[in-house]
């Protein structure tokens, strides 16, 4: 996954430009430029953007699978 990538799938998962840069204690601006591929974060920055993605897909991933595990299927 690359920078920009990690952005649009954060803020897929509802993160706004302004709380993705928040977390990463950068400017806002700057996440928009990332995401437009307009400029090339630092190494630090699209480190950081990457495992920030990263960390919010396996959090989905378990509430997803808690949820499906939640649901009682009828039995025949």
């Amino acid at each position: 996954m690359n920078p920009s990538d990690a952005i649009e799938t954060l803020m897929a998962s509802g993160m706004t430009e302004r709380s993705i840069a928040a977390e990463l204690n950068v400017n806002q601006a700057t996440i928009n430029r990332i995401r437009r591929q307009v400029v090339q974060p630092t190494y630090e920055t699209g480190k950081a953007l990457v495992d920030l993605a990263a960390k919010v897909e396996r959090k989905n991933a378990r509430r997803n699978s808690r949820v499906r595990r939640s649901v009682a299927l009828p039995t025949p």
